[in-house]
This record gives C-alpha cells, sequence and structure tokens, in this order.
C-alpha cells in the first residue's frame, strides 16, 4: 500500500541540522536563528570553509548523507533535517543503508503535474510553471501568487499516484518558516525502517505542498 510519512513539526525546535551551506542553506540559519535564538543550528558542507557570519555551530568539509548516518542514533526524533543540497535526501538517506538506485518509469509523468525527467533517473513534479517566492508561505489551499485553488497538495497526488509493481513511500516536506521546508528525524527513521520491512521495488518520494521528486529503489 502507499504510504505518506509525515510529523507534526515542534513549535519550538531545539535543534537544526541543515544540510548545506549555500544560497539556500544560509538563509535557512538566518531565518531559524531570528525565530527561535536558542535553537541549536549546526551547518554540514562539503566546502572546505563556511561563512563564520552564518549563525549555528560549522561542520565544514564533510558528506551531509554520510554525516546523518554516522550522527543518526545521537538525534532526538524531533530533531530537523533541513535539506539544503542538490540531492533527493530522503532517497540518498535510504540508499546509504542498502539497495541500489532503478529509473523512475516515464509512464508515471502522464499522472503528475508539471512533471520532468532528472538525469539520474528522477521524475520531478510541480504545481507550478514560475519560480516561486522565497519567502512563499505555502499557504493551503490557495496558490499565493496566482491566487488560485488547489486540488490537493502534491505530496497526496505523489502518494495516490504509485504504480502496481512498486510500492510507493512520500516523506512529507512541512513548512518551518517562509521558504524553510524541514522533515524530523522520526520521518527517516520511519521511512528506513519501512523499507527495511519489505524487499522489491520502491518510488521513494519528498513532497511539500506544491513542489515534489521522486526516485526509484530496490533491495
Amino acid at each position: 500500500m502507499p504510504m505518506l510519512v509525515a510529523d507534526r513539526l515542534p513549535a519550538k525546535p531545539e535543534k537544526a541540522f541543515i544540510l548545506g551551506a549555500g544560497k539556500f542553506g544560509s538563509s535557512a540559519a538566518f531565518k531559524i536563528n531570528r525565530r527561535w535564538p536558542s535553537c541549536q543550528i549546526k551547518l554540514i558542507d562539503s566546502q572546505p570553509e563556511i561563512p563564520a557570519s552564518i549563525p549555528g555551530e560549522h561542520q565544514p568539509g564533510t558528506d551531509a548523507i554520510k554525516f546523518l548516518k554516522d550522527n543518526f542514533r545521537s538525534l532526538s526524533p524531533d530533531s530537523l533535517i533541513v535539506p539544503c543540497i542538490p540531492v533527493h535526501v530522503a532517497f540518498k538517506w535510504v540508499l546509504s543503508y542498502f539497495g541500489f538506485s532503478i529509473p523512475v518509469p516515464i509512464r508515471l509523468m502522464e499522472f503528475l503535474p508539471g512533471a520532468v525527467t532528472g538525469r539520474d533517473g528522477c521524475i520531478y513534479s510541480s504545481l507550478s510553471d514560475f519560480v516561486c517566492p522565497a519567502d512563499c508561505m505555502e499557504p493551503e489551499g490557495v496558490c499565493s501568487v496566482t491566487g488560485k485553488k488547489r486540488k490537493e497538495p502534491l505530496f497526496n497526488t505523489l502518494q495516490k499516484n504509485g504504480l502496481k509493481a512498486y510500492r510507493t513511500i512520500v516523506v512529507r516536506s512541512a513548512q518551518l518558516l517562509p521558504g524553510v521546508g524541514a522533515v524530523t528525524a522520526r520521518q527517516l527513521s520511519a521511512l528506513l525502517g519501512e523499507v527495511r520491512k519489505q524487499k522489491g521495488r520502491y518510488l521513494i518520494g519528498t513532497a511539500s505542498r506544491c513542489h515534489g521528486v521522486i526516485h526509484g529503489f530496490v533491495h
């Protein structure tokens, strides 16, 4: 059965692990620090240096997925993971443990809005055909730019439109602050646990209300 892995983000987060310290990661760090000064922020980036002006504890020269895997046991379930790197974090997280990547069948595109293929066999999907504002509030049911109603959030669309030969699991990325999406460590743990239960072919997705990505996986 298709599955949606969702969680309520903490009202006052204590720890936030930002994967990537570039434009989006640094912006997320500043926003989180302004909203919750007591939140412990850790920035993980593969670059050898992270600008000292960015709030939080810095861990440069580090692969973000490897960091998650090596340190996951020390994270509390409510710890926030803020993906700001150009990879599908939930998918790479599972892939770091077992299995291997397979292309997503092209026929899935006919069921997804704004679908385009990625270089690594994934499919991207979006409800918008324009560049969204960096501070979008992701309002429920209505686009903040066009004012038009949405039929349903994209994470539900991805979950419902899987393929019979695959098990579909979608991680719901929730908005922490305008322009800042996050998942919890609890969600990543649940995703890994579900894939471990049953061998076979999977479609693993991550989506917010408006944007998403889906990869193929088998083990």
